[in-house]
């Protein structure tokens, strides 16, 4: 969840700032453990949620001016005099809030001078760090939209929202829950947990044990490498919800062993670019994002993990599938003894990262706990049985402090970007503006539903590039989500899609950060790989048209309404990814012809539409389905011809030489 580190230039702090830095890092994590597990209540304070609120924000906008310069260029280990005061009033800022809430919410008018300040130091504060952290391309939509909070009154149309005075605007967004404070709660308590679990995953090395159990588990079969860089990569993705992380970790690893088994450079990059950015869409954890769609669905966050896992199977199966062909056409073979780890010593691991992920499952599937709560209990689980390996215990406190720390720098970036998009939510609410969004993306839909779909498809990958997953949601959900709803569609269906769109954009050419990451890795263009990506990722672009034609195959919406009907669906979404995997790599048994490729694709795009059980759809599934079993039948008959024949020239050549 952390923006990539190759992408950001920090400052290399050093001396009193360096430990000033850490500590304010070490103190978001802790006060946020202590706030999630209810120590304060424990303890007998009243501690309202916003009043914590207001503490991460200080924190966060504090650490963030230290580390991040204003200019990339040149950047020094001091921290200028400038940036001292900008990290003192976001302290200020934030802890006006948690000082002072309980009195803030009783009085609305005649607001005194340093409440109207600093709401506004904080707002202009957030918009500087935002464009520090990640960049402008966030920093220009906030921005944008700061601007027509006020323009709002004099937009033509649709576009014309309410008028809101300076003091009303910034207030609003800096003190009620529909402004940052709403996106920022969800930053302190539910990401924390679940990027604290993924720290203590990674630092006391739970990350590669996966990885090693994922190469062992699929080294054994063609093409073991791509398949591991698959499994470890989606296992390790979704706690981490970060994609780009993912692919330097399992990548590092994945990426040089799939080139040395006969894979392009472009190739290797791509697989690993598309599994790790699968990680997000993978229940349960689907990097936070869940968490965040079941906050803005009022809905139990086992639905939103249920109805995200078929299509997160269909992604990773159809991925699978391309691997596995890619493999057979390339004559790639299992890999050497020598290159795996002997299961011994992967089963005298291995057993210390499952009960954090039963636990986790279990304390929020059966047992019905917070996510945050079953976050942070389950980060304390993996953190206790990792401590069985002998060789983190001689650096065992500095491990310690790496976690904390490294949850507290994944938060304050996570907390500026949330921040920056809870902005853009409170503007949204305040002018009227989502709704007219919403009204103008609808009339595009009178013109063909597909035209509504394909604009939120489109919209979604574009705010969704260059930026993490949670970020990106949070805009789309906003921005595109309420306009497929108006159109008639089932909500969780419609939150889905517009969030796998703006998961794809992390391999999506041009900006696709996740082959940026793998092309130093592969030694190959970004470019090339993300071409690769693309292909590989194909269902990832299919599978949510699917879903939102035939919301029936999300199991929660299945399960209310026709199970025969999502059974049906599902069977034959899973038949479609095979298929077009197939023509997608072009090899069956043998290289396919191109037009038997175009005309497998064809029938697997046919078989994604919504199948109707009483109606026409099934049958023309039933067609299309027919219809690539006559060419791959066909294709396997002449394949053992061929073969048969070039046995029988081998063996009349060898009578005629004896």
């Amino acid at each position: 969840m952390e923006v990539q580190e190759e992408f950001i230039k920090r400052r290399p702090l050093q001396g009193v700032t360096a430990i000033i830095w850490k500590a304010a890092l070490f103190m978001i994590a802790v006060m946020g453990i202590m706030y999630i597990l209810g120590i304060h209540q424990k303890l007998g304070f009243v501690v309202y949620q916003e009043q914590y609120i207001g503490f991460f924000l200080g924190l966060v906008l504090f650490s963030a001016f230290l580390v991040m310069p204003a200019v990339k260029k040149n950047v020094s280990s001091k921290v200028p005099w400038y940036d001292w005061i900008l990290s003192i009033l976001g302290l200020l800022a934030g802890f006006y809030m948690m000082l002072y809430y309980p009195q803030l919410i009783t009085s609305t008018t005649n607001l005194p001078f340093e409440r109207v300040f600093l709401s506004i130091v904080a707002i202009l504060l957030l918009m500087e760090a935002l464009r520090r952290v990640v960049g402008l391309i966030l920093f220009t939509i906030v921005g944008f939209f700061i601007v027509y909070a006020f323009a709002a009154p004099y937009m033509p149309g649709a576009l014309e929202g309410r008028q809101i005075g300076a003091t009303q605007l910034f207030n609003y967004l800096y003190l009620d829950y529909n402004g940052f404070v709403g996106l920022l709660g969800i930053a302190a308590t539910t990401a924390l947990a679940f990027i604290l679990f993924g720290q203590a995953l990674l630092v006391f090395k739970g990350g590669d044990i996966i990885n090693d159990f994922a190469i062992n588990s699929f080294g054994r079969f063609r093409g073991g490498p791509a398949k591991a860089s698959i499994a470890g990569s989606s296992l390790i993705g979704t706690v981490t919800g970060n994609p780009v992380s993912n692919v330097m970790l399992s990548g590092s690893v994945t990426i040089p062993l799939m080139k040395k088994h006969g894979l392009k450079g472009s190739q290797a990059g791509g697989i690993e670019a598309v599994a790790s950015s699968g990680g997000g869409l993978l229940p349960p954890v689907m990097g936070v994002s869940a968490f965040i769609m079941a906050e803005f669905l009022s809905l139990p966050y086992t639905t939103v993990a249920l109805a995200a896992l078929v299509p997160a199977v269909l992604y990773y199966l159809c991925l699978f599938m391309q691997v596995d062909l890619i493999a057979a056409r390339n004559g790639m073979g299992k890999m050497k003894k020598s290159e795996m780890i002997p299961w011994k010593k992967i089963f005298t691991t291995f057993w210390m990262v499952l009960p954090a992920f039963v636990f986790l499952i279990y304390s929020l599937f059966i047992l019905g706990y917070t996510p945050p709560l079953a976050g942070v209990y389950s980060a304390a689980i993996a953190l206790v049985f990792l401590l069985f390996q002998r060789e983190v215990w001689k650096d065992i406190l500095s491990r310690l402090l790496e976690v904390f720390v490294g949850t507290g720098k994944m938060l304050m970036e996570i907390g500026v970007i949330l921040g920056g998009a809870g902005i853009v939510v409170g503007i949204m609410s305040i002018t009227g503006l989502g709704f007219n969004l919403a009204y103008l993306l609808v009339q595009v839909g009178q013109y063909g539903v597909f035209y509504l779909l394909f604009a939120a498809a489109v919209m979604s990958i574009i705010l969704g590039m260059g930026m993490p997953s949670m970020a990106a949601y949070t805009l789309v959900a906003t921005l595109v989500a309420p306009s497929v709803v108006e159109f008639g569609y089932p909500a969780l269906a419609a939150h889905l899609f517009v969030y796998y769109f703006a998961s794809l954009a992390t391999f999506t050419p041009p900006i696709a950060v996740c082959c940026f990451a793998a092309a130093p890795i592969a030694k190959a263009s970004p470019n090339k790989i993300g071409i690769e990506a693309m292909k590989l990722g194909i269902v990832g672009y299919l599978v949510p048209f699917a879903f939102i034609f035939a919301p029936v195959m999300l199991i929660p919406i299945g399960l209310e309404t026709s199970i025969t009907n999502m059974i049906i669906k599902i069977i034959f979404a899973v038949i479609a990814c095979i298929i077009i995997s197939y023509g997608i790599v072009g090899f069956f048994v043998r290289k396919l012809s191109v037009w038997n490729r175009i005309i497998i694709i064809a029938c697997s795009l046919a078989m994604f539409w919504p199948i109707d059980v009483f109606g026409q759809s099934l049958i023309i599934n039933l067609i299309m389905l027919g219809i690539v079993a006559f060419i791959l039948v066909k294709d396997w008959i002449q394949n053992r011809i061929d073969n048969q024949q070039v046995i029988e020239d081998v063996t009349v050549e060898a009578t005629k030489t004896t």
